[in-house]
């Protein structure tokens, strides 16, 4: 599956909400990480955009959550990317420690704490407590990004670049 067919998904699914934004941003951010540790940016990006493409159709059954969008997208993808897709929500109870799937969970809660919280909090030292605090009523958003980036020896500094060259390109796409 190529970028443009994913953003044709996108907008049949989720249409101009807010989750095709976080979908969007999703993507940037895979694609910094990708161009990051040298992965396939292509297809990073695409995992980003459709990860979240059964939102407004598994209701409150969370737990099929990404697992309904693998299924979707079988056979357009690859198996490792498929898998991402279906353990990216903790609620699934599907694991997939791959390093796309670790950085598709890294790049949707990144996306969410810049959506709640923007990217500055990401250049201070000691950014964890920060941003546990500062994510009120969702602190295993930033438990999870510490673990995987320390778990993939991604720095908070490499973090804040990532995340800041998202929201400017999100920003900029808003915009145009």
């Amino acid at each position: 599956m190529r970028p443009a067919e994913a953003e044709a998904l996108v907008d049949e699914k989720l249409g101009s909400t807010p989750r095709a934004a976080h979908s969007r941003q999703v993507a940037t951010l895979m694609d910094g990480l990708a161009l990051h540790l040298g992965a396939d940016r292509e297809l990073w990006t695409v995992v980003g955009l459709v990860h979240d493409l059964d939102y407004f159709v598994v209701g409150d059954g969370w737990t099929r959550h990404g697992v309904l969008a693998s299924e979707w997208l079988e056979g357009q993808l690859p198996d490792d990317a498929l898998m991402a897709i279906a353990a990216h929500d903790h609620r699934t109870g599907i694991r997939c420690d791959s390093l796309l799937g670790d950085m598709l969970r890294l790049a949707d809660a990144l996306a969410i704490t810049i959506e709640a919280v923007g990217t500055e909090m990401f250049a201070v030292a000691d950014a964890f407590p920060q941003l546990r605090a500062a994510l009120g009523q969702r602190p295993y958003i930033a438990d999870m990004i510490e673990a995987i980036s320390t778990r993939r020896h991604l720095p908070v500094e490499v973090l804040h670049t990532i995340a800041a060259s998202s929201a400017a390109i999100a920003r900029f796409s808003a915009s145009a």
